[in-house]
């Protein structure tokens, strides 16, 4: 099997009727596979350790270049990694906007996700979940640090207020944030969002009895098992391949 057949079996029959970003990026698409390697983000560190792990393919969510489309950018670290990307002896291939596509079946970065939760849920493909046993941002916030590493969650609005729908914003879904003000969801759950537009509504929320909260995990932890759940996938449908996911690490640092 090539990179491009791989790819292609993941893409499916979908048609999004619109150019992706979800192309091979360096690398020759023809390449023989044997190892894969899965990442959320293509970091220098990532691209090193699949290197020396001697990936045939790493398949990234991410952009590389800091810009949605990879268009080329003047400064000094995107050249530095433009010339790391070019030393690596692997072909990189993004895989983004099919993933998200819930055209035939759900988001896998959202199943990938609420599977990681470990509670029981349903979900019916959009960016709306009921999960099956009532809970509160607090408590869910303290599972997501357990079970993902996620340091400190951040909670806008009621910490304690009883929840069962979720809506979805993970990575950067800021721009169709009004769905959840409008649904009769409890909580969103969001990656990175922006503050005076979309996550002031919930603090006023709180303070004006509508019941709403907000959980702001940051962008890579909250996509991050998604694209682990697509190495769990291609591991157990593609049993010659061998392959592993990379974590990117988290982004920021915390001061004591």
């Amino acid at each position: 099997m090539t990179a491009k057949q791989l790819m292609d079996l993941l893409v499916g029959e979908k048609n999004l009727g619109k150019p992706t970003v979800d192309t091979c990026k360096h690398g020759d698409e023809n390449r023989e596979l044997r190892k894969v390697g899965v990442c959320l983000t293509a970091t220098p560190d990532v691209l090193r350790a699949a290197a020396d792990w001697g990936a045939d393919l790493l398949i990234t969510h991410e952009c590389t270049y800091y810009d949605h489309f990879d268009a080329p950018r003047p400064d000094p670290v995107t050249a530095k990694k433009r010339e790391l990307v070019a030393s690596c002896p692997f072909t990189l291939w993004r895989f983004h906007d099919f993933i998200h596509s819930n055209e035939g079946r759900p988001d896998g970065i959202h199943v990938g996700f609420l599977e990681s939760l470990g509670v029981p849920y349903r979900y019916d493909g959009s960016r709306f979940a009921d999960l099956a046993v009532e809970t509160t941002p607090r408590e869910l916030a303290k599972r997501i640090s357990e079970k993902l590493g996620v340091p400190h969650p951040r909670i806008a609005g009621d910490p304690d207020l009883p929840v069962r729908r979720v809506a979805l914003y993970l990575g950067a879904c800021g721009g169709s944030f009004d769905a959840f003000a409008s649904d009769d969801a409890q909580l969103a759950i969001a990656g990175e969002l922006c503050e005076w537009r979309e996550v002031e509504p919930i603090r006023d929320a709180a303070q004006l009895g509508v019941p709403k909260a907000l959980l702001l995990l940051g962008h890579a932890a909250s996509e991050e098992p998604g694209m682990e759940l697509l190495a769990d996938g291609l591991r157990a449908h593609f049993p010659a391949l061998d392959v592993r996911f990379f974590p990117c690490g988290p982004l920021v640092s915390y001061a004591e």
